[in-house]
């Protein structure tokens, strides 16, 4: 790799981490930790997981929801990985 490519390389790398990692507000961070809480509580139960019914149970409009639309899907997987893990171990 030339120098020059390698710089660009650490240049859009810095880019992708910074826009990737943005300071979160205290009502940001809340509402993630809320968005958790609803999605670990509604896969527990067995309920499946919209964007209407999290939007109801959050008080908020499916439109703000498909913002956060990203971090739902992360929050999600993780949860629904975290319970196969669990039933695994009850097998």
């Amino acid at each position: 790799m030339t120098p020059r490519k390698q710089i660009d390389c650490v240049l859009l790398t810095n880019e992708m981490i910074n826009e990737y990692y943005e300071d979160l507000t205290a009502d940001e961070a809340d509402f993630i930790l809320d968005l958790y809480e609803v999605i670990n509580r509604l896969v527990y139960n067995g309920y499946p997981v919209t964007l209407v019914r999290l939007a109801f149970e959050l008080g908020v409009s499916t439109e703000e929801l498909s913002d956060h639309l990203s971090v739902i899907l992360i929050i999600l997987n993780k949860v629904e990985q975290e319970y196969a893990e669990v039933r695994q171990g009850f097998d």
